[in-house]
């Protein structure tokens, strides 16, 4: 049987343990951990409302399947967010960092073009 890693998981039960204990050490890397947090949880809440205004057949639904679908939904979050996610959380960190009259570090995101 395979070990799993508890990073793997989409419920990580010391994640916040880790981002405070991190920004204690350093502030940037807690901020950035922060907001791939927040744009994970944000992702989730997405997929859930997806979910639920879908036209499923009630004859396949049920418990079981809505409990195991939102814990594929949570997995497929928590792979989307460890790759470059939506992007929200690279403007979360240039916004708290202007809020704090920081320098603007370059940090490679996705060009939007019309």
């Amino acid at each position: 049987m395979n070990r799993v890693d508890a990073a793997q998981l989409a419920i990580d039960p010391k994640g916040l343990g880790e981002i405070r204990s991190l920004a204690v050490r350093d502030d940037d890397k807690a901020l950035r951990k922060a907001a791939q947090a927040f744009e994970s949880l944000l992702m989730n809440q997405l997929m859930k409302t997806m979910r639920q205004a879908g036209f499923g057949d009630d004859l396949f639904e049920s418990e079981a399947t809505k409990t195991f679908t939102g814990m594929l939904d949570q997995q497929y979050v928590e792979t989307l967010s460890r790759g470059p996610g939506l992007g929200l959380a690279d403007v979360i960190v240039r916004q708290v960092q202007m809020a704090r009259g920081d320098e603007l570090q370059k940090t490679p995101t996705a060009a939007v073009t019309s």
